[in-house]
């Protein structure tokens, strides 16, 4: 379980989140939304131990998340952030193979199977379009197998096809036990499938 309490992050002098609070239960999907600059990114952040908070805590599993080494951490959770630019011309496969372990490797082609990643998996990652570079993102994390999964604005640059085929997926990892957080700029009647919608609009 993730505990969020009274959280306050700040980037330079400017307060981002102030005074959160949430409670994330594990096998489940919590979907966070609000407009553009309400902090949906740096909470994401802050969860996944990449930001430093100034107060409150965060504990994962009991655990406040600051005292969980880096290593630890790498363990617990993987994390796709926002519009990352491929600008090294490898292919989607080596893209999506680099740093992996063994294990991680074994479960790659089913990964690339689902999200339609198989049909472009030897075109160098600097041809693809927005959605297509997503997509391999999403499997560099999927492949690796670790209790939670933080995803910023996983489907933003998905036509609806690959959405519900990405939506699919994170059904199949609930049911499979791990905890998903979805920061997302939709409104409440397209994530139906969150287990938990939180308004960051008001924070």
């Amino acid at each position: 379980m993730i505990e969020i309490k009274d959280l306050t992050v700040a980037r330079g002098k400017r307060i981002v989140v102030d005074n959160f609070s949430a409670t994330l239960v594990p096998a489940s999907i919590t979907a966070i939304t609000g407009p553009n600059g309400c902090g949906k990114s740096t909470l994401a952040q802050a969860i996944a131990g990449d930001l430093k908070y100034q107060s409150g805590q965060i504990t994962i599993a009991g655990r406040e998340l600051q005292t969980i080494t880096l290593e630890e951490q790498a363990e617990l959770r993987s994390v796709v952030e926002q519009n990352r630019n491929y600008w090294l011309s490898f292919t989607a496969r080596e893209v999506i193979a680099m740093g992996q372990s063994k294990a991680n490797l074994a479960r790659m082609e089913g990964v690339m199977k689902r999200l339609q990643i198989a049909d472009y998996a030897d075109q160098s990652v600097t041809t693809l379009s927005g959605g297509q570079a997503q997509r391999i993102d999403l499997a560099r994390a999927l492949i690796r197998d670790t209790p939670i999964y933080i995803f910023d604005e996983p489907l933003s640059a998905q036509d609806s096809q690959s959405k519900v085929r990405v939506i699919e997926e994170f059904k199949a990892m609930r049911s499979a036990g791990k905890t998903l957080i979805v920061i997302a700029h939709s409104d409440r009647e397209s994530l139906s499938w969150c287990d938990q919608i939180i308004d960051f609009t008001h924070h």
